[in-house]
């Protein structure tokens, strides 16, 4: 499984998905051209990620991590 997170410059938001090789595999392992296959955006870039970290600016410096298998509450 690989993790990408692809940020949308154009509407400022982040999309976060994990690919299985399953559906990697019409795109012969290729992320991007996946990425341009199934999502419709024109300005953006995108990265692998293995953590989501979050700074709330009410947290006194506190970093919290972001466990997606339990979700975000």
């Amino acid at each position: 499984m690989t993790r990408i997170a692809i940020i949308d410059h154009d509407e400022h938001q982040v999309y976060i998905e994990d690919l299985t090789d399953e559906m990697l595999a019409p795109y012969n392992g290729d992320e991007q051209k996946y990425i341009d296959d199934n999502y419709d955006l024109e300005n953006y870039s995108w990265d692998y990620i293995t953590d989501i970290l979050y700074l709330p600016n009410d947290s006194d410096g506190d970093i919290l991590e972001v466990d997606i298998e339990k979700g975000i509450k």
